[in-house]
Order: C-alpha cells, then sequence, then structure tokens
C-alpha cells in the first residue's frame, strides 16, 4: 500500500526530481522527470491533480491492503485508466478484471444495487450481474433487499 500523504510530500518537495514516480514504481517515468526536470514543470503540475488516482491504482494493482484476498482476481487485472500525462508522453492503459472493478467500487460505497454497479463500472449488464453472483458465492457481498424492495449487495461483512 502507497500512501497519498507521502507520495503528495514528496511530489511538493522533490517532484521536479520524479521521486513519486520512482515512489510509485514507474521507474521509467521518474527517469524521464529526473531528465526533464518533471518534463519541464508540465508533467510536475499536472502531477497535482492525477497524484491521488496514480496512487489509487497503484493499491488496486498491488493489493487493496483491505483485507481481502486477491489471489482470485490477480491473474485477471487488465484495467483501462487514463492518466493525463504531459502531451509528448503516451498514456498508459491497465484495465482491472470485473470482479476487481467491483470491489472497488464497493471501497466507496459498501451497499450497492446491480443498476449502480453497470452504471459506475465499464461492465456490461450481463457481465455484471454474473460476477456480483460469483462474489456472493465467495462470500464477498451478501444480497439484502432494502426497505424499498431493491435487491442490494452488502459488501461490508
Amino acid at each position: 500500500m502507497k500512501s497519498k500523504g507521502v507520495a503528495y510530500l514528496l511530489w511538493f518537495f522533490l517532484g521536479i526530481l520524479g521521486v513519486h514516480k520512482f515512489y510509485l514504481g514507474r521507474i521509467g517515468m521518474g527517469v524521464l522527470y529526473l531528465c526533464t526536470a518533471g518534463v519541464f514543470g508540465i508533467g510536475w503540475f499536472i502531477d497535482l491533480f492525477t497524484l491521488a488516482h496514480q496512487v489509487d491504482v497503484y493499491n488496486a494493482l498491488h493489493g487493496s491492503g483491505n483485507g481481502r484476498s486477491n489471489q482470485n482476481v490477480a491473474q485477471n487485472v487488465v484495467v483501462n485508466v487514463s492518466v493525463p500525462q504531459a502531451a509528448s508522453a503516451p498514456t498508459p492503459t491497465v484495465a482491472l478484471s470485473a470482479e476487481k472493478q467491483i470491489l472497488a467500487l464497493s471501497d466507496k460505497s459498501p451497499v450497492l444495487t446491480l443498476r449502480q454497479i453497470i452504471a459506475q463500472t465499464n461492465l456490461e449488464p450481463d457481465e455484471a450481474e454474473t460476477t456480483v453472483k460469483k462474489l456472493v458465492l465467495k462470500g464477498l457481498a451478501t444480497e439484502r433487499i432494502d426497505p424499498t424492495g431493491k435487491l442490494t449487495y452488502d459488501f461490508s461483512e
């Protein structure tokens, strides 16, 4: 787990040298920042707005740290994540598996409806439904009916 606070401290004090990139395991970008003074300061400035997301992506790919096992989904990590970079740098893409997307969403809101899952991930309805049912079978979620009669999935247990 990498800390957003540590990442921002490194960005603020040593970001022009790319130390925050090295901290997040992005050695190539760290070397680029080191050689170009944070891509002439532009990349360093853009990181002000994107660094929290970069830490989230690192933590999602290297374990969420919330006690859940990543063994079942670690082999299927393929996420489409666009991280704004300097104009000349290519945008890296990483794709999360369906299970990882739903579990990441459950960290923000532990009780979800199928409609929320579909709206807030890039999953198709059938894929979202199948995946959330797998998570229920694995014991990572519980199906519940809320007071209004909606089927919800509780990930808080």
